[in-house]
């Protein structure tokens, strides 16, 4: 490792295992990148169950994973910016594993929506979740992107008789690693147009997506006419994907997407006039900054994390727990063009956080608490 350098020994096992990205793996996947980036020496690391030791991950460079202990390093951290399933699932705790190997440890948690939301989830995994949120109270330092979720953890370890560790918040970047930030106007729209709306989500109970279904079918049989291209993965809720693609069969005017490259979601942002985000809980809400990083504005929520980081320009918020309310800023999009080219200003002039910003500031907030090698 480079003298003087600050090495990273990075819990990255299971987005590395993964072929799909959600938010989690989008922002595990960009902040190793950018942490690089700005000098830092980013080790994958993960468990090796034969072994019984943390070790670092296969690379094109070192192709053999090495035991932590044989890695050279002046001064380092462990962080871990993912759940580390497999670590959980076998009864082990990442946190003490980064704290025995010496190191200052650091965990990132995304949200408490688990614990928030358990009856959407198997009883099984709540379990697992749980498990996991506690470990948190053992971490040196635990970083939240929003107040609204560093109270959520706070409240939890409470209600669990634990300490709350050191909790410091880093909000997200908005840019998007495989597009520059975009700042065209939306197409014309002549008169007949049809409005053209964007909704980029998975598929999972809180993401609201059957009530937006329902109030575009609503706001469309008024008259209006509204596009909606829905993209994003199904999360394995069965019974509600039943739900939403029985809604959306009823509707020509809503394409269902699936998962798509990155470059086709840019394509659509840049044919679409808006995004809409019906989601009524998250732990920051990426997809909303990311629309208006490719220059579209965005109607979202106004609660949870999205409350915190959706105002400062291009954003409608909205009771998305409200049909009514989601139905009348629909109605509101397609009589009122001068609307959305407000939006949309708002959305171009708004200054957003790029990943640099992010990797910046989270080695500003950690670079002084590495443990030094002794010598």
């Amino acid at each position: 490792m480079a003298e003087g350098s600050l090495t990273i020994f990075y819990w990255c096992q299971e987005t590395a295992q993964r072929p799909f990205e959600t938010g989690i793996e989008r922002v595990v996947r960009g902040l190793a990148r950018t942490l690089s980036q700005c000098g830092a020496e980013v080790v994958p690391v993960g468990w090796d169950a034969r072994s019984r030791q943390v070790v670092s991950l296969p690379t094109k460079h070192e192709p053999e994973g090495q035991p932590l202990d044989t890695i050279v390093w002046n001064q380092a951290i462990f962080l871990v910016p993912e759940i580390a399933w497999s670590l959980i699932g076998a009864g082990l705790d990442p946190v003490l594993l980064g704290r025995a190997y010496g190191f200052y440890t650091v965990s990132f948690v995304h949200d408490l929506i688990p614990m928030k939301r358990a009856a959407d989830y198997p009883p099984e995994a709540v379990v697992t979740y749980r498990r996991y949120f506690r470990q948190l109270a053992r971490a040196d330092l635990v970083l939240t992107t929003t107040s609204h979720v560093a109270a959520d953890l706070r409240d939890f370890l409470a209600a669990e008789g634990l300490p709350a560790p050191p909790v410091e918040i880093v909000p997200l970047p908005a840019e998007m690693a495989s597009a520059p930030r975009r700042r065209d106007p939306p197409p014309r729209r002549d008169p007949g147009d049809p409005l053209t709306l964007v909704t980029f989500s998975s598929w999972e109970p809180r993401k609201n997506i059957a009530r937006l279904l329902r109030a575009l079918g609503r706001a469309c049989a008024d008259g209006h006419a509204i596009s909606l291209d829905l993209v994003g993965r199904r999360a394995g809720f069965c019974t509600h994907d039943k739900t939403v693609l029985s809604l959306a069969a009823t509707l020509p005017m809503v394409r269902v997407r699936g998962t798509i490259a990155d470059a086709d979601l840019v394509a659509l942002y840049a044919g679409c006039h808006a995004s809409i985000y019906p989601s009524l809980e998250e732990g920051f809400g990426l997809p909303i900054l990311e629309s208006l990083w490719l220059g579209r504005p965005c109607l979202c929520h106004d609660g949870s994390s999205m409350a915190e980081i959706a105002p400062g320009g291009g954003t409608a918020l909205l009771d998305m727990s409200d049909e009514d309310a989601i139905v009348a800023a629909l109605t509101r999009l397609t009589l009122e063009p001068r609307w959305i080219d407000q939006l949309v200003a708002d959305a171009i002039d708004r200054p957003l956080r790029t990943w640099t910003d992010f990797a910046e500031d989270l080695l500003g907030r950690v670079a002084h608490r590495g443990s030094r090698m002794e010598r």
